[in-house]
């Protein structure tokens, strides 16, 4: 019993479930409150600024979440500062080209200029992310230091949230203390990465930084895919609907999206370890996989049946009256989370941790370009309602498209 609990899995593990919990349930805190605040309207106008604010995170990001996690616990700590180099390299120019991208969409997008500025104020976000330090910090089983780092930070938006935002027109002072988080926790995090490792932010050669861009490459698909069909469907309800549809769709999606990211702590604090099980041997990782999914599957979707079945009056309880008059959306979208949770093992988990990239992105490639279908035909025809029932039958299709990779491997 010793052992378990001294061993640097459980520890990571609980650090990145507190890191997980002030990233999602501290914000969540606010979202009564916000919602009621700046009404369906004011937070749908929100919503579509971050929802595009995202698609450029997800550029940055650029899978390095996973691929540097794995890179700093295979390579060792002479390699340190050249993976660190190379990545922060290539968000660099990511970030770059993603401002650029920003400027672009605005400009054919058709929308008013405090729409602009909204996205602007945002992209802060992308400014932290550029230099978040969380695949480190995880690839060197040290997760302590950067959970309390983001924990200070999350709590201090809140706290300025709930002060300084009174009136529907605050709009832009609430994107300003959303994003500031970001910015806040990638300086700290850089100045404790130069503290314990003696890591600085030097730029590598542009073929240093183009390798890095092309191993991570079938991660970055694979997530990207994730995180941008997950925003698709307010992208399309933004043209096709209501400033009040998209914020209530967004609202409510927020409560299965917020048990997915509960799940991502255990994902994260895992896939190094299930990574070299399976450079042991497959068979290895793979009882390894069938292990933990076991266990932590069930309890998921026990919290989505409970999710599904309360809808109405979680929804009522969390955003109020306007909101709970849509609730039944919640219930396709409770059926998304769990086949979610099933993919990260069937994917990230068995073919990622195996090596298996390339049938994981496959596979996304295959359910992304059928999900963007049905969010376009069904999002017309039935708003909200069709644009959840598109994101669970897109999920669904992923899962018979994984389960396919994972037998024609094994």
């Amino acid at each position: 019993m010793n052992k378990i609990r001294n061993s640097k899995l459980l520890k990571n593990g609980i650090w990145l479930f507190v890191l997980q919990v002030f990233n999602t349930v501290v914000p969540m805190i606010t979202l009564p409150y916000v919602t009621r605040i700046l009404g369906a309207s004011g937070y749908g106008d929100f919503s579509l600024a971050l929802n595009w604010i995202l698609y450029f995170q997800v550029i940055v990001e650029y899978g390095f979440g996973y691929w540097g996690a794995r890179k700093v616990a295979t390579t060792g700590k002479e390699q340190l500062q050249n993976t660190f180099s190379r990545i922060i390299t290539a968000r660099i120019v990511l970030l770059l080209f993603s401002f650029v991208a920003m400027c672009i969409v605005y400009a054919f997008s058709g929308k008013e200029l405090s729409h602009f500025i909204c996205m602007c104020i945002l992209f802060l976000m992308v400014l932290g992310v550029t230099f978040q330090l969380t695949w480190l910090f995880q690839g060197m089983q040290d997760m302590k230091f950067i959970t309390m780092i983001n924990a200070a930070s999350r709590t201090i938006s809140v706290l300025l949230i709930f002060a300084l935002v009174k009136h529907a027109g605050d709009v832009y002072l609430y994107c300003f203390l959303y994003s500031c988080t970001y910015i806040l926790s990638a300086v700290i995090g850089l100045y404790m990465a130069n503290k314990m490792y003696g890591l600085k932010v030097r730029l590598c050669g542009f073929k240093d930084a183009k390798s890095a861009l092309v191993e991570a490459w079938p991660l970055f698909i694979s997530q990207a895919m994730s995180k941008v069909l997950s925003g698709f469907g307010v992208t399309v309800l933004g043209m096709t609907a209501t400033s009040s549809a998209v914020g209530i769709y967004s609202a409510v999606y927020k409560i299965p999206y917020t048990m997915a990211l509960f799940f991502n702590p255990i994902s994260q604090a895992t896939y190094p370890d299930i990574s070299a099980a399976f450079s042991k041997s497959k068979e290895t990782g793979y009882k390894r996989v069938k292990k933990i999914a076991a266990l932590v599957v069930p309890l998921f979707a026990g919290a989505a049946v409970i999710i599904a079945l309360f809808h109405h009056p979680i929804v009522w309880l969390l955003f109020g009256d306007e909101y709970a008059n849509n609730s039944i959306i919640l219930v396709p979208l409770a059926a998304w989370f769990v086949l979610s949770v099933i993919n990260n093992f069937l994917g990230i988990q068995i073919l990622v941790a195996s090596g298996h990239q390339k049938e994981y992105s496959n596979a996304f490639l295959v359910s992304a370009i059928c999900s963007v279908i049905l969010y376009v035909v069904l999002g017309k025809l039935w708003g909200l309602f069709g644009i959840a029932f598109s994101t669970c039958i897109a999920e669904l299709l992923l899962t018979i498209l994984l389960i396919f990779n994972v037998k024609k491997v094994y």
